[in-house]
């Protein structure tokens, strides 16, 4: 240096790195979570596996198809399954259910919890960035942070994490371009929050959030001298679409003698709000556009008389139960007979507090319970008898009796009953008409039965049972409208009623609502602290019908209460149940519990969060969190 002077070679000042994209302060995506950097990393590798598997039953290019019909298409083959969606680097899942989907996972990190709190205003930055410091200390989820902060509330963080689901679907209507491929070998992710609304409703959304005049325009291009027909099958026809009144009334008046411009020249609507309604309607298969008006005279569309209700068209009486009234047992079935809380009392719903859940109500007049109270000091029940003693002084109290909600408990036993009555009567009684009924008198009665008894009615059920009941009943009213309207096989079907033969209920609608009682009568057990009857009848249920995720959840919880010992069994059953049915509270808790008293705090910790992410009103999750948060302090 001293020999070249201002010739001598500088040494190499490096560089600080440009900041990686995902702590740009510009998109956002410095507030992103754990959660949804995991999920980055999950959706990255399952889309390669989805790009090579095989059996793919649907491709396409959004340069050709839009997402919208790309749904509708899910939707008419009730696919289960994943769409995998590409567009240059950016890639999303959107996981599907008969046909509803159900998840979305995004390798955007800017789609995350922290964006969506902060930019619906129910946390400010500061408490993102300190929620972000906290869970990175802790490793603790970030919306159990934000509630330890004090800054949300379990039904606020609940509420967010449907709209980032939502979020990251709707942000894919906009896309004019990219590519999917639907796997349909590809298993649902075991998640406490869904999406939360139906294929059409999506559709009918992401429309109106994504189409502007020119997009909608173009898309509805040469279609002014189309005739607007109604489906013709109730499946697509009676879907739930989240219709305002006014659209729904619009749409009663597509009878295929109507053209669109005629239709929009109505100005029942804005032009674009019209148009939007128009293109969803034809995406969901609600309605089609074609050359030729409908033959014949206007005839009502199906929505339209399904709208009539069973109360405007002479409806068939209601179904009788699957036996004789009888008076209420001493103790309720599953969800049948909720307690009523007493004033200034909350309901515990625990198996010692009798009082109230003795009397005798009516499934469908009682009143559902208030939301349990944190505060519980008035409260000391006794202690049960018991032969061990309880590794957890909690592990005792957590006995109420259903992880599915009391409604849809109540409502899982009236399709089991119907589905029972329906199966002892013949195609007339099921429609509830005479035998001397014409062609429309039916068409009509089944209108409004297909519109009851809808798939979309409980697709968002969290009971495999009620979903499988519920179809049952709609194939049914199916077969017996299909049968009655052939004048061959309705001449057929009269003749086998006057010579006697009887239709059986089926073996699997039997199987089932013999697994339903053996359920119950495991609750029973459950109640009077019999660990081992109860065990047993729960296994009797999933043997009789396996695929109902509650049946394993008690199953597993049950084994646990009977024998601590066992612990990694009775927590593999609970997984299963996870695994069929993710949004139970329950099987988290049951979970959490039992991760606790085997010494595994951390692992407890991430179930307790997951139930009350099912369940905001889960008190027994929150105050176990609350407990391992001063434990950590």
């Amino acid at each position: 240096e001293k020999a070249l002077g201002d010739r001598a070679p500088k040494p190499k000042i490096e560089q600080p790195p440009p900041p990686p994209l995902d702590e740009d302060s510009v998109t956002g995506e410095f507030m992103a979570d754990v959660a949804q950097r995991e999920e980055v990393r999950v959706v990255e590798s399952q889309s390669r596996k989805s790009q090579n598997a095989a059996g793919h039953t649907m491709r396409g290019d959004f340069s050709n198809v839009s997402f919208a019909a790309a749904l509708a298409e899910a939707y008419r083959w009730r696919a289960t399954g994943a769409l995998l969606l590409r567009r240059a680097k950016v890639k999303k899942i959107v996981y599907f259910r008969d046909g509803n989907p159900e998840l979305v996972k995004s390798n955007l990190l800017v789609e995350c919890l922290g964006q969506i709190l902060v930019r619906e205003k129910l946390i400010s930055e500061a408490e993102c960035n300190e929620s972000l410091k906290r869970m990175k200390a802790t490793g603790r989820m970030q919306g159990t942070v934000l509630i330890d902060m004090g800054c949300i509330s379990p039904h606020n963080l609940q509420y967010a994490l449907n709209l980032q689901l939502q979020e990251k679907l709707f942000d894919v209507f906009r896309w004019t371009s990219g590519e999917y491929t639907f796997n349909p070998e590809a298993p649902l992710p075991s998640e406490p929050v869904s999406l939360g609304m139906t294929s059409a409703q999506l559709i009918l959304e992401g429309v109106k959030r994504s189409y502007d005049e020119a997009r909608i325009e173009a898309a509805l291009a040469g279609m002014d001298s189309k005739f607007i027909h109604p489906s013709e099958d109730p499946l697509f026809a009676l879907q739930d679409a989240g219709l305002t009144q006014l659209e729904r009334e619009i749409s009663n008046t597509f009878d295929g003698h109507k053209t669109v411009a005629t239709m929009r020249s109505l100005h029942l609507l804005p032009e674009l709000e019209f148009d939007r309604l128009l293109f969803s309607l034809t995406c969901a298969q609600m309605i089609s556009l074609r050359d030729a008006p409908a033959s014949g005279r206007t005839k009502s569309s199906i929505a339209k008389l399904a709208d009539k209700g069973p109360g405007k068209t002479s409806a068939p009486p209601p179904l009788p139960l699957a036996g004789p009234p009888a008076l209420p047992p001493p103790l309720p079935k599953s969800g049948l007979m909720p307690a009523i809380a007493k004033p200034g009392k909350p309901s515990l719903d625990l198996p010692w507090n009798n009082a109230e859940l003795a009397q005798p109500m009516a499934p469908t007049s009682a009143p559902p319970p208030p939301p349990p109270s944190a505060k519980k000091e008035a409260f000391q029940p006794p202690p049960p008898p018991r032969n061990s003693v309880s590794l957890l002084p909690e592990l005792s109290e957590v006995m109420s009796m259903s992880n599915i909600s009391k409604e849809e408990s109540v409502q899982r036993e009236k399709l089991a009953a119907k589905v029972a009555a329906m199966r002892r009567m013949d195609y007339f009684e099921v429609l509830g008409v005479k035998t001397t009924a014409k062609r429309e008198e039916i068409k009509q009665k089944y209108f409004a039965l297909a519109k009851e008894f809808h798939p979309d009615k409980h697709f968002q059920s969290a009971s495999a049972e009620t979903r499988l009941l519920a179809q049952q009943l709609y194939d049914l009213i199916s077969t017996a409208h299909d049968t009655l309207t052939d004048p061959a096989e309705r001449d057929r079907y009269v003749k086998e009623i006057a010579q006697g033969v009887k239709h059986s209920m089926g073996a699997d609608v039997g199987k089932m609502l013999a697994a339903e009682g053996k359920f119950q009568r495991g609750e029973e057990a459950m109640r009077q602290r019999n660990f081992a009857e109860a065990n047993r009848q729960f296994e009797d249920a999933i043997g009789l019908y396996g695929d109902e995720g509650e049946f394993h959840a008690w199953y597993g919880w049950s084994l646990f209460q009977m024998d601590p010992s066992r612990a990694e069994t009775a927590a593999n059953s609970i997984e299963k149940a996870i695994s069929l049915n993710s949004k139970l509270d329950k099987s988290y808790l049951f979970l959490g519990y039992i991760h606790k008293a085997t010494g595994r705090p951390d692992k407890a910790e991430k179930q307790f969060e997951k139930a009350i992410q099912c369940n905001p009103d889960c008190t027994e999750a929150l105050r176990e969190l609350r407990l391992l948060g001063k434990a950590r302090r």
